[in-house]
C-alpha cells in the first residue's frame, strides 16, 4: 500500500512541474524580445577588400617609419646634448618614451587623412597597434645605434 501511496505522489509532483513548466513557457513567449542583435555587414566587395589591406600594410609601414625617425632622432640628441650616449639631457628614459608615442601619435592623427586613410574609424585596438609598432622600432633603432 505505501509503495502504491509514494507513486500516485510522484505522479502528483510531476504533474505540477510540468504544469509549471508549460506555464513558464508561456510567461516567456508573451514578454517581448527586449535584445535585437544588430545587424551582420554583408560581405565586402572586392574592392573594399583590397582598399583595407592597402590601408594596414600604409599604417604599418607608415608607423614603422616614424619609430625609426623617433630612433635616429633620439640617437642623434643623445649624442649632442647627454654626458652618455643614452642620456637625453636630465630626462628620465620612461619621459623619453612617453614623448615618442605621443609625438607619433599627434604625427598619425594629422597625416592619415592625409593618405587616405580615415583615421576617425580608428578604434584603441587600432591606435594600440600602431603605437606599439612605433615604439618597438623606436626602441630597436636606438639600442642598435648605441652599440
Amino acid at each position: 500500500m505505501a509503495k502504491k501511496e509514494k507513486k500516485s505522489r510522484r505522479k502528483d509532483e510531476q504533474g505540477l512541474a510540468a504544469a509549471q513548466q508549460e506555464k513558464n513557457v508561456a510567461e516567456k513567449e508573451s514578454e517581448p524580445k527586449e535584445r535585437k542583435e544588430a545587424p551582420r555587414p554583408g560581405p565586402k566587395s572586392a574592392a573594399e577588400r583590397k582598399k583595407d589591406r592597402r590601408d594596414g600594410i600604409v599604417k604599418t609601414v607608415f608607423s614603422a617609419a616614424l619609430g625609426v625617425l623617433a630612433g635616429f632622432g633620439c640617437y642623434h640628441l643623445a649624442s649632442s646634448t647627454g654626458e652618455y650616449p643614452w642620456q637625453i639631457g636630465e630626462y628620465p628614459w620612461h619621459f623619453i618614451l612617453l614623448s615618442v608615442l605621443l609625438a607619433t601619435f599627434l604625427v598619425q592623427r594629422a597625416t592619415y587623412p592625409l593618405l587616405g586613410i580615415d583615421a576617425a574609424r580608428f578604434k584603441t585596438k587600432d591606435w594600440l597597434y600602431v603605437g606599439f609598432i612605433a615604439v618597438d622600432l623606436w626602441l630597436v633603432t636606438w639600442t642598435i645605434l648605441l652599440n
